[in-house]
C-alpha cells in the first residue's frame, strides 16, 4: 500500500504490558475492580506501529499510537456490521434538516479556493446529501459508500475526494486510506471531515477524552488529531493545505514535475 510500513523495533515500557481494569478516570468500565489483565501488544491501523492502551469507556478499550497519534479501538470491540448500518439509518441526513446542510455548506465555503469540476464523496451513505449540493455547484459528482452504494466504479480520478464523518468508521484503514487518495488526480485535494479528539499543543487532553461525546458512538472505531492528517499526507505523498485544528482538513496531491522526470 502507500502508507509505508515502518518495522523499527519498538519495546513499550512494561507498563503497557498490564492496565488495572477498574475503570477508575477513564469513563464507564465495568470491569472488576483492582484487576489486573495481561493485555496484548496491539498495533495501530493506520501506521502498524506499537499501540499502547490509553483508556477503557464505553464497554470498549481505547489504544493510542506513539507514532502517527491516532486513537483506536481494538477489532474485538467493534460492532457486527449489519449492526452498523442499522444506526446509520437512524441519522437524519436528509436535505430537509438545515443543520446538517449548513455544516456542508461551511465546508464547500472552504473548496472554493480549489479549481474543482469533478468531485467524489466517498462515504455518502442512504442520501447522498453533499452529492446533491455539489452538483448543485456544477461540479458532475459521484457518491460511493460501501454499504449504500457500493457499485460506483471507482477506476476515475476527480479534482476532489471528499469525505465527510467517515474516517473515523474505517476498520482497515491503512488500506481504505491510499485507495481513496489514488482516487484524487493530480493536482487536486482530498477533503476530510472527522471530529478531531481534545488535544492541546499538541498532547491529547485525558480528562477530556475521558468525557468525549463522539467516542460514544459504537461505530466510530478510530480518531485523528492534525499531527495524525499530517503524518497521512506525508506518507502518501500529499501536502496538507488546509486545517482548522477542529473538524476539517485539506490535502493536495501534487502534479508531476515538468518532463516526466
Amino acid at each position: 500500500g502507500l502508507l509505508k510500513q515502518d518495522r523499527t523495533n519498538y519495546s513499550p515500557s512494561r507498563s503497557n504490558d498490564y492496565h488495572r481494569a477498574d475503570g477508575k478516570n477513564q469513563g464507564k468500565s465495568r470491569s472488576q475492580p483492582g484487576r489486573l489483565r495481561r493485555v496484548l501488544p496491539m498495533k495501530c491501523p493506520v501506521c502498524d506501529f506499537s499501540a499502547r492502551y490509553l483508556a477503557s469507556g464505553e464497554n470498549r478499550e481505547y489504544w493510542l499510537c506513539s507514532r502517527c497519534l491516532a486513537i483506536s479501538v481494538p477489532t474485538r470491540f467493534h460492532i457486527p456490521q449489519n449492526e452498523e448500518v442499522k444506526r446509520y439509518l437512524e441519522h437524519e441526513n436528509s436535505l430537509e434538516n438545515e443543520g446538517y446542510v449548513q455544516m456542508f455548506q461551511e465546508k464547500l465555503s472552504i473548496l472554493q479556493a480549489y479549481e474543482i469540476k469533478s468531485a467524489l464523496d466517498y462515504g455518502c451513505g442512504y442520501e447522498p446529501v453533499l452529492k446533491t449540493l455539489l452538483e448543485r455547484q456544477g461540479i458532475k459528482t459521484d457518491g460511493y459508500d460501501p454499504n449504500f452504494f457500493p457499485d460506483i466504479n471507482l477506476d476515475k480520478r476527480y479534482d476532489l475526494v471528499i469525505s465527510t464523518e467517515t474516517f473515523e468508521h474505517f476498520r482497515n484503514p491503512a488500506q481504505e486510506i491510499p485507495r481513496i487518495a489514488d482516487r484524487v488526480a493530480p493536482g487536486g485535494v482530498l477533503a476530510i471531515m472527522t471530529r478531531f479528539y481534545p488535544a492541546k499543543d499538541k498532547r491529547l487532553m485525558p480528562d477530556e477524552f475521558v468525557n468525549w461525546f463522539y467516542k460514544r458512538d459504537p461505530t466510530h472505531i478510530i480518531f485523528y488529531c492534525a499531527e495524525t492528517f499530517q503524518w497521512l499526507a506525508e506518507n502518501i505523498g500529499f501536502k496538507l493545505v488546509f486545517n482548522n485544528e477542529y473538524d476539517f482538513v485539506v490535502l493536495r496531491k501534487p502534479r508531476p514535475a515538468a518532463g516526466g522526470n
